[in-house]
């Protein structure tokens, strides 16, 4: 057997072919260009070659289409004012005259000494770059992510956008309406003057305010509209830059130190348009009701501290309540009484005879038919503010009717003899608020209330269909009201701020400016108190069926012994007697006995 040997790097001749064509050397392959156009980059550089190229141009002509604008007052072509408008053209063409004269001038200086291709070049360079100046500046405005940081305050919107609004609100037909005034920087927001479509009176706008909020992205609290005097057409729209009734407004009360002017009215708080309402009681009677802690304590005591500022109006109080909210100015009243209805009656008769002895007064000594400063200091009299808190409590007592027909007497006829009569309820219904009653209070002022029904009950019928509902307040609203003052459209308003410690201190101040004046009740130095001693009793026994003496007078603080209690009680007939509490026999009262000669009082 032959054995045939051959080394691994020689090819086999059995499975090897050769190949009829020579092998080509092998050689590295060499780079290809290869040219591919990406279209989206060549027409985003196209588009900002155009872009560019046409800044100047377009620019130029925005810059010319507003100077037209401006020299036609179009910014004005609502006005109504004719005459007024043209006198607006008039200066504004000869302005326009003077400066086209000026840039001519400067044009024709220049080709006198650089020459006239060059004075041309710079000349129209300069209207150029004017105008690519605007083109850019509008741009960079129009871009969707701001070059700048977001300052939080709110821009005013464009007419358009303004207009926009008001139609997508149904404030009126697309068709006619505009804007009669530019849109202007008002304080804490913008404002401006809608022209309604012809035959649209702006009157059946007023309530709409959410509508048009939503529309124009806003918070609906931050929209005010008002009426145009002399313009049953135009709408006046004021937009705050924040809902201006989320602040707290502290009372200025808290800053007096002098005595206050009770005629120049009363500060009552702060409107949507960030400014300052004041409410004259010297000239009508006031309503004010609402749910509970919608506000309508800081309210009333706002008018009370006023009063107290003011020196020298007597207040008489009384409280159905009896919560102690009228603690603070005890000192310094004439009157302070809590759930005494026949004490009020009293009273209101006491306040009629007042009213009648001041008409006769104006009457014989041939002046005016109404009450004023200078005739209360001729006269010798003073303004009688008699608050009423918790007027139900009083309306449907036994002496509710009387009281009802002297309380319609005295809001009435009282202002203009400076008898002052303010009323507060926490009740909205026809037994709380007596429709003789709430018809003869020409001011009102209603808080929060929990349905139409019940606002309606206070600002009058009808007032939530012409757009004063105070249902609609938010309930993070406190203190937000609808002031109706009699001759003025309602306005909603918060309140001001006025905490338990201010309360304290503004009646500090207003007792010491009362001492100097020499204007203090008789008991205002002394620890006595005109508060029904009674009621004061019965509120100390608390929700106890009897107490021992020695325990009520443990409850009724410093100042008080058995003598005077006993003294206190025997106008109502009631005398302690023998009690056995808790196994202890000893002298004291029975709860339902003082409550019973109270109410038969």
């Amino acid at each position: 057997m032959a054995i045939i040997s051959r080394r691994i790097d020689q090819p086999n001749p059995i499975s090897d072919t050769t190949s009829p064509f020579p092998a080509r050397p092998s050689q590295p392959h060499a780079p290809r260009t290869v040219i591919r156009w990406d279209r989206s980059r060549v027409g985003a550089q196209a588009r900002v070659t155009v872009r560019v190229a046409s800044a100047p141009v377009m620019g130029t002509g925005r810059l010319a289409s507003v100077a037209w604008r401006w020299v036609r007052a179009d910014d004005y072509a609502g006005a109504t004012d004719f005459k007024w408008l043209e006198s607006i053209r008039k200066r504004r063409r000869r302005t326009a005259g003077v400066m086209a004269g000026a840039y001519a001038l400067a044009t024709t200086y220049g080709a006198s000494m650089i020459g006239g291709p060059g004075a041309l070049a710079v000349a129209v360079s300069t209207v150029l770059g004017v105008g690519t100046a605007v083109e850019v500046r509008k741009r960079i405005k129009d871009r969707p992510a701001p070059m700048v940081g977001d300052t939080g305050r709110r821009a005013a919107p464009r007419e358009q956008m303004v207009v926009q609004a008001a139609v997508a609100a149904k404030l009126g037909k697309e068709e006619g309406m505009r804007l009669a005034k530019p849109i202007v920087k008002d304080g804490l927001g913008w404002s401006t003057v809608l022209q309604l479509p012809p035959g649209d009176k702006a009157r059946k706008c007023l309530g709409m305010e959410g509508n048009f909020a939503s529309a124009l992205g806003v918070g609906e609290t931050q929209v005010v509209f008002d009426l145009v005097d002399g313009h049953a057409g135009q709408l006046v729209i004021f937009v705050a830059e924040s809902d201006p009734f989320l602040q707290l407004y502290p009372s200025p009360l808290t800053r007096q130190r002098a005595p206050l002017d009770f005629w120049q009215g009363v500060p009552a708080g702060i409107n949507g348009r960030g400014n300052e309402e004041r409410l004259r009681l010297v000239e009508a009677s006031l309503l004010v009701a609402g749910e509970p802690r919608a506000g309508k304590s800081a309210a009333v005591n706002g008018i009370i501290g006023a009063a107290a500022l003011a020196v020298t109006p007597k207040i008489h109080l009384f409280d159905g309540k009896g919560a102690g909210d009228h603690r603070p100015w005890r000192k310094i009243a004439h009157t302070a009484v809590k759930r005494n209805a026949p004490a009020l009656l009293a009273h209101l008769q006491e306040m009629q005879a007042q009213m009648e002895r001041v008409f006769d007064l104006l009457d014989e000594h041939g002046g005016g038919t109404k009450l004023t400063p200078e005739l209360c200091r001729r006269f010798g009299v003073d303004v009688e503010l008699t608050v009423v808190d918790e007027t139900r409590y009083y309306v449907t007592s036994p002496q509710g009717d009387e009281i009802v027909d002297a309380m319609v007497d005295i809001a009435s006829r009282g202002p203009a003899a400076g008898i002052l009569l303010v009323l507060a309820s926490q009740r909205m219904t026809t037994d709380a608020i007596p429709g003789p009653l709430k018809g003869v209070c020409s001011l009102r002022w209603a808080m929060r209330c929990p349905d139409t029904t019940a606002s309606n009950a206070v600002l009058g019928q009808g007032a939530a269909g012409a757009g004063y509902n105070a249902s609609e307040i938010p309930r993070t609203h406190r203190g937000v009201g609808i002031l109706d003052a009699d001759g003025d459209d309602p306005v909603k308003l918060r309140s001001y701020f006025l905490d338990d410690p201010d309360l304290v201190a503004v009646a500090e101040v207003a007792y010491e400016l009362r001492r100097a004046a020499g204007t203090l009740p008789v008991h205002g130095d002394a620890a006595e108190i005109t508060d029904d001693l009674a009621s004061v009793i019965l509120a100390a026994i608390g929700e106890r069926d009897r107490i021992h003496t020695e325990d009520l007078i443990a409850s009724l603080g410093a100042g008080w012994d058995a003598a005077r209690i006993a003294t206190a009680l025997r106008p109502y007939g009631v005398t302690p007697g023998p009690l056995k509490i808790g196994g202890i026999n000893r002298q004291g009262y029975r709860r339902d006995a003082l409550e019973a000669a109270l109410l038969a009082a």
